[in-house]
């Protein structure tokens, strides 16, 4: 998708609506992850402040989170599409140095500056993570982390199932539910461990969330997957946010309620104490890299 269509989404559809994440499922996501960064020890309590960074910053949700647990000092940094974002973000946190860009050009931003803590998250499904992976790698200090939280296209099962029945055909006539031509997010965990370790990263922990999800009504399904922002530019090309009172009652009738999930990677890479040679980047499609990602462990 072109980033002027995302950047309209966020700024008039979803920035208004993003903290009300109607059924938890960010801030849950955001709790697992700071699990990991206590583990690790990069929260304990030290002189050095740490400069973390966070692409895809949002309205600055988890940079005050992280700098509520974190036992030291923390310079916060934002790069984020979406300038209505950032200006919530600014009213959160008044120190904070943020830039407002694509995250595909993240080695334009923050030239000079290296971080010990970069964060990204739900930001997979506008930008591919082997595009992210050498761009963060390059912009971590030695020995610094990167958090990933990125849904994977095992999510919403039963809403691409029922999407595809044939009594809905009909209904949406020749529009398709096709999240993989809106949305770029990895297959599985073994998508991001490749692009991770590709850029030269070391894996620390990962963990597979997978929160339930309920819509009873088409109502409840808008409010979450429209202005929450997970299905946005679906429901757009689908054009279900302008659909009228009679495609409502039908889509109550035929679709809804829908028990389903989503399937969330929450993985913490490091990048090595000793420094290396800048990553070029690479975007994994090569025989040999589809024979490692097969190679690799059975996820749960």
């Amino acid at each position: 998708m072109e980033s002027s269509v995302i950047q309209r989404q966020y700024d008039e559809v979803i920035a208004p609506h993003y903290d009300q994440d109607p059924q938890s499922v960010i801030g849950n996501s955001l709790e697992v992850a700071l699990a990991q960064l206590r583990n690790c020890r990069l929260l304990a309590a030290g002189a050095k402040p740490i400069n973390a960074l966070d692409i895809g910053m949002g309205t600055g949700r988890f940079l005050e989170m992280l700098i509520g647990q974190a036992d030291r000092p923390v310079r916060a940094f934002g790069l984020d599409l979406s300038e209505k974002m950032i200006e919530v973000a600014r009213e959160r946190l008044p120190d904070l140095v943020a830039e407002v860009d694509d995250a595909a050009n993240l080695d334009a931003c923050f030239e000079t500056q290296s971080f010990d803590l970069i964060s990204t998250h739900f930001v997979t499904g506008f930008v591919p993570i082997s595009l992210l992976a050498p761009k963060i790698r390059n912009k971590l200090a030695p020995g610094g982390y990167w958090s990933f939280v990125g849904g994977t296209k095992a999510g919403f099962a039963e809403l691409r199932r029922r999407a595809a029945a044939k009594k809905l055909s009909w209904l949406i006539r020749d529009r398709h539910l096709d999240l993989d031509r809106y949305i770029t997010n990895p297959a599985d965990r073994a998508d991001v461990v490749f692009a991770m370790e590709s850029s030269g990263l070391v894996i620390r922990e990962c963990e597979t969330f997978k929160p339930q999800l309920r819509f009873a009504n088409f109502d409840e399904f808008l409010e979450f997957a429209y202005y929450g922002g997970w299905l946005t530019p679906i429901v757009e090309a689908l054009k279900l946010h302008k659909a009228r009172p009679v495609m409502r009652l039908l889509l109550n009738a035929l679709v809804f309620p829908v028990n389903d999930h989503h399937s969330i990677e929450i993985v913490l890479a490091q990048n090595p104490e000793a420094p290396a040679p800048l990553i070029q980047q690479s975007g994994g499609n090569s025989d040999a890299d589809r024979h490692y990602r097969r190679s690799l462990p059975a996820q749960d």
